[in-house]
């Protein structure tokens, strides 16, 4: 019997925030519990942690952050700050000065929000992707670098819209401003971890609470060790003495920084970095064939519907069931009337299927699944005139 008192749900849509990510494994949690049964100086564990994250990601540092749109926010907050704490006190207000970063229009979403959190003001770049018109051209994205530009923002999902990282970031270096990658939901596989960074990106904020199977609230920001600096100082909790601060750092401490709001504890530190660890020598490829093994397995279960498995919506394979719009809805709202509830990604329901992802479902609950939804397909056959689904 849980302690909690709330039910407990099964994501069938993947490692997705909205659905508590994932499940932490029995080294993450061990982790967890030792940096919790004591007290450890977070820029002590900050500074172990940049060790792990910069050999992982071939970055020169990095820091934990509370989540990838954490790390978007300070990334930005860096751009524009740097070094000068006078700016850094004045963050989030940017009256006056250069606060800019551009984006491409294909890359604007919900999320860039995390930039104007920070105070920087959004540019605009290129025209609107309709029907394969629009896109972005290069001097569209050369005429918008002014004085007032600190950065350019660049989402790894829309990398096959518009002008790719490499070539922004080669642009970009020509005027002397950092590149920040939001690669949240870039992983796995693997080799993403190094692969922006390659690429030219000064920062790259990844999520630490999906594939990564860290502690929820975390995440990873990697890049070049200037601007983690920025973010450090921005972040630190600065109730210090400020005569032994300067004999370390060799000059005054800036007040309590934008960042501090953004503040990780030493469990999500310490359980990242283990979690981090673990993904590295995890063999991605032969989970993403067991997934697919398994979900192939549900298809009997489905029988009736036309089914398939995905390969090219996700890393993950998908169970992809055509059930039309409003039985589709129907089922994901049966399935959500489990017990405990089983959770499916709701976009696909307006074009007419339920989609199951199994990386977020524990062993222990595929039974259940299996049993879920052949019982709602079942019903929903049940349901239908006669000649079947169409």
């Amino acid at each position: 019997m849980s302690p909690l008192p709330v039910p407990r749900i099964v994501s069938a849509a993947g490692f997705v925030t909205s659905l508590g990510g994932g499940s932490l494994s029995e080294a993450v949690r061990a982790a967890m519990d030792e940096a919790a049964a004591s007290t450890w100086c977070p820029d002590d564990l900050q500074a172990w942690a940049c060790e792990a994250i910069a050999a992982a990601t071939g970055a020169e540092a990095g820091w934990v952050t509370t989540g990838a749109a954490a790390g978007m926010t300070l990334g930005a907050a860096a751009a524009i700050a740097g070094g000068r704490q006078q700016i850094m006190d004045a963050l989030p207000s940017t009256a006056g000065l250069a606060a800019d970063i551009i984006v491409q229009r294909g890359h604007r979403n919900a999320y860039d929000r995390a930039f104007r959190t920070a105070g920087a003001q959004i540019v605009e770049v290129g025209y609107p992707y309709i029907e394969g018109v629009g896109l972005t051209y290069e001097w569209q994205l050369e005429a918008a670098f002014t004085e007032r530009t600190v950065a350019v923002a660049h989402l790894a999902l829309a990398d096959a819209d518009g002008i790719p990282l490499e070539r922004v970031c080669a642009m970009a270096a020509e005027h002397g401003v950092p590149v920040l990658v939001d690669a949240a939901a870039e992983l796995p596989p693997a080799s993403n971890l190094r692969r922006f960074v390659e690429e030219g990106a000064a920062l790259v904020a990844f999520s630490g609470g999906k594939a990564i199977r860290g502690p929820q609230g975390s995440g990873i920001l990697a890049g070049r060790r200037e601007l983690i600096e920025s973010v450090r100082l921005q972040t630190l909790d600065m109730d210090i003495d400020v005569e032994d601060w300067i004999a370390r750092e060799g000059t005054e401490p800036p007040h309590h920084g934008l960042g501090r709001s953004m503040k990780i504890g030493k469990e999500q530190i310490v359980g990242l970095v283990t979690a981090l660890g673990e993904f590295l020598g995890r063999d991605h490829a032969a989970e993403a064939t067991a997934h697919a093994e398994w979900l192939e397995s549900l298809l009997p279960a489905v029988e009736g519907f036309p089914a398939r498995i995905a390969h090219d919506l996700h890393f993950y394979p998908r169970l992809v069931i055509a059930m039309g719009r409003e039985r589709a809805r129907a089922a994901a709202r049966r399935l959500a009337d489990a017990d405990p509830a089983i959770v499916v990604a709701h976009a696909p329901l307006d074009r007419g299927e339920l989609v199951v992802a199994s990386e977020a479902i524990a062993a222990h609950d595929r039974a259940h699944v299996e049993g879920a939804m052949s019982a709602i397909v079942r019903t929903e056959l049940e349901l239908l005139p006669s000649g079947g689904p169409h």
